[in-house]
């Protein structure tokens, strides 16, 4: 985690009561930590998508272990983002704040993980529990106007062959974009809207008056305030700031197969450009110059030239 001194969290706190906003749950550390401190908004929220009554939510609800681990080459020790038991299913929510190739794969290995263990677990399958696999995904990768896109295993001929592996995923974009339209949103929409927004005035004006995104705006403020989570916020940031330097050079090495110079100057370039998108982050969220040179590699002149 990286560590925020004292002062450096009065600071970052200063400076989002001065902007009057707040760290968003798009992080996630944030997102996870939503999903665990506000059960009636977990609740109400999956069940607005599966269908699942929402007291059957909240009165079989189990904890389990989200270390379902991916490793590989570009996503070492990237581990699942919420994993829960309810009756007769296991639950796996992922937020997903950008896409790149190989994304939806991952999160299929995710639920093939939760799959295995439960195959190894039980002698009985017909008692195996659905795994239901949810997706939040902050771009518009399927081509659908539906708002809740469902997949299960079928044949050409649309039969299924198992209701036990389900698929949902759901396009936060295309909600963002209707929110900014002035557009009026259904109570699953705001719940989604609500993990993207930053403005403490949006925040109270979106939740006013409902319980399950009262209990996240409560929430959201709460964690801002905490330290811990504002390192792992920044930690988070400087994550997704390595990850996608290294999408981008796989994909200059896709592009420039055999082109070394060509290969070279598109590492530096994607490199130089993920830190500076970083350092231009830090320095919004007031993070001193010194530390803003330390977590990204560039230089002082490089970050001074972005104040």
């Amino acid at each position: 985690m990286i560590l925020i001194t004292e002062k450096q969290h009065q600071e970052i706190l200063k400076d989002l009561a001065k902007k009057k906003e707040i760290l968003p749950a798009t992080s996630d550390p944030i997102f996870k930590a939503i999903m665990s401190r506000c059960p009636k908004y977990r609740a109400d929220l999956v069940s607005r998508i599966t269908g699942i009554p929402k007291e059957v939510i909240l009165n079989t609800y189990v904890e389990k272990n989200s270390e379902y681990v991916i490793d590989n080459a570009l996503e070492r020790k990237k581990t699942s983002d919420v994993v829960f038991g309810i009756i007769n299913s296991i639950v796996n929510i992922e937020l997903n704040c950008g896409y790149y190739p190989g994304l939806i794969e991952r999160n299929i290995a995710y639920r093939n993980k939760i799959q295995i263990d439960l195959v190894t677990k039980n002698q009985d399958y017909k008692k195996i529990p659905k795994v239901i696999q949810i997706n939040i995904n902050r771009f518009g990768h399927f081509k659908s106007k539906e708002e809740i896109l469902e997949f299960k295993s079928r044949d050409k001929l649309g039969i299924v062959e198992t209701d036990k592996f389900i698929n949902y995923h759901l396009n936060l974009k295309r909600i963002e974009r209707k929110y900014e339209s002035g557009l009026t949103l259904n109570k699953l929409e705001k719940e989604l809207l609500i993990l993207t927004l930053k403005s403490v005035e949006e925040i109270n004006k979106l939740s006013e008056g409902d319980e399950e995104l009262m209990e996240v705006a409560r929430n959201l403020k709460d964690i801002t305030y905490d330290i811990n989570t504002v390192g792992l916020y920044y930690e988070d940031e400087e994550r997704k700031w390595v990850e996608n330097a290294k999408i981008k050079y796989h994909e200059g090495l896709a592009l420039k197969k055999g082109e070394k110079r060509g290969l070279k100057m598109g590492l530096e370039q994607g490199l130089v450009q993920g830190k500076l998108e970083t350092a231009k982050t830090l320095l919004k969220d007031n993070i001193p110059i010194s530390k803003v040179v330390q977590y990204t590699g560039l230089s002082e002149k490089q970050v001074r030239k972005l104040c």
